[in-house]
């Protein structure tokens, strides 16, 4: 009767113990933070098609030296948010293909290019799949190169230099394409083409 006893003691122990014990998803979150360290809110949210925002280009992106299927990358010059709250931070990277890419011909045909993004990359590593194009008047996404100012300054040069400049040269200059030529630190604004469900993330 003794140890019957004592083992009822032990087994009702166990019940109360665990009847007030902490859920371990409870006693994780109250793990001190690190510095910079990422946490996310237990939401999901959906950043619809159409929505813009800024890349910044780190280096030059030229139709006439890019190959289709070439991967290129751009970066976020400040944080991306929609309706307050933080999609990517400030120092995200994303990266693309050229869909196609075309040099500018003697017969007056500018030069294309064509890109599309697919995915964020945040300092902290984290991935965020996305559709996206540069934004373009025509919501193409395709950039054409053509730049008759460019052209005028340049056989104004020419001819300012060289008075006796044939004037078949000079037309011959005028007629060649222009190829898509974007400068590194060029500000561009992209467009979300498809729309991107997400857990909001936040920074301590």
């Amino acid at each position: 009767m003794k140890y019957k006893l004592v083992g009822l003691i032990c087994a009702l122990s166990m019940v109360i113990g665990q009847a007030f014990a902490m859920p371990s998803s409870t006693v994780g979150d109250r793990v001190p933070l690190k510095p910079n360290e990422l946490t996310t809110r237990q939401k999901v949210i959906t950043v619809p098609a159409m929505t813009k925002f800024s890349v910044l280009t780190t280096y030059e992106l030229n139709s006439n030296a890019l190959l289709t299927g070439q991967t290129v990358t751009v970066a976020l010059p400040e944080n991306f948010s929609y309706n307050g709250v933080l999609v990517a931070p400030k120092g995200s990277v994303l990266t693309g293909n050229v869909i196609e890419a075309k040099k500018a011909r003697q017969n007056g045909t500018d030069g294309k290019l064509d890109m599309r993004f697919s995915l964020i990359t945040t300092p902290y590593g984290l991935q965020i799949p996305i559709v996206a194009i540069i934004k373009t008047k025509d919501l193409s996404g395709v950039l054409v190169g053509n730049n008759e100012q460019e052209k005028r300054e340049t056989i104004a040069k020419l001819t300012k230099s060289n008075p006796d400049l044939d004037d078949m040269l000079l037309k011959t200059i005028w007629n060649f394409g222009e190829n898509v030529i974007v400068p590194a630190n060029t500000k561009l604004d992209i467009v979300l083409t498809q729309p991107i469900t997400i857990t909001p993330i936040q920074y301590k």
